[in-house]
């Protein structure tokens, strides 16, 4: 499904096919947009190891920040390019000392500031690191024929929080406070039990050892 077959979707779901639309174009690429981001935030959002600008990071000798990409939600795992060697990653609150020594790059710390990360050490030498991650998309929805970038098979579901938006609109023939709140409920379940399926799909299986009676 792409932009223009979610937003006919969304004009036959919502009783509004009939030029002149109770929404507009405009509006409903708005409200797909917003469902798009809606699901990534209350999810784990989308999943990324091979999108260059995202996931490779360059190291600058001598500067021990270094900039990533905003729509990255979570960082799962750093990979230091030239060794292959795991990076610990460490939340600016548990860190202990914020020495700058020249060297080895040990660790990546997040959450400092939106956008930047630092790392344990001031890197001696150029590098590259690699990502992976969970990201909001990277293009928003404006226009008809779009990609949406969360799996296809969640893309159903927008329409539920596009119908929250739309009931929620300032005009008297269309707002309905009622139906926007029972489209955000079934939209937020949804998300719910998306998230958990995720989880359980990226969750390593455990070997159980049987012991006898």
């Amino acid at each position: 499904m792409d932009s223009t077959a979610l937003v006919e979707y969304f004009r036959s779901q919502i009783v509004d096919e009939t030029v002149r639309y109770l929404w507009s174009d405009d509006e409903v690429l708005v409200y797909a947009n917003e469902a798009q981001l809606m699901f990534c935030r209350l999810t784990e959002g989308i999943a990324d190891v091979s999108t260059p600008e995202v996931v490779n990071i360059p190291v600058c000798t001598g500067e021990i920040l270094a900039p990533v990409h905003p729509a990255i939600l979570t960082f799962r795992l750093a990979l230091l390019a030239s060794t292959g060697r795991k990076l610990d990653i460490i939340n600016h609150t548990d860190v202990q000392s914020w020495a700058n020594a020249t060297g080895n790059i040990y660790s990546m710390i997040v959450g400092m500031e939106d956008g930047v990360v630092r790392w344990g050490a001031t890197p001696a030498v150029d590098d590259e690191v690699s990502l992976m991650v969970f990201r909001m998309p990277l293009t928003d929805i404006t226009d008809f024929d779009q990609d949406l970038e969360i799996d296809s098979k969640h893309h159903v579901s927008l329409v539920h929080w596009m119908k929250h938006l739309a009931y929620l609109k300032d005009d008297t023939e269309v707002f309905d406070k009622a139906a926007s709140d029972k489209a955000k409920a079934t939209f937020e379940e949804y998300c719910n039990t998306a998230a958990s399926e995720q989880r359980r799909y990226r969750q390593k299986p455990r070997v159980v050892a049987y012991g006898g009676i």
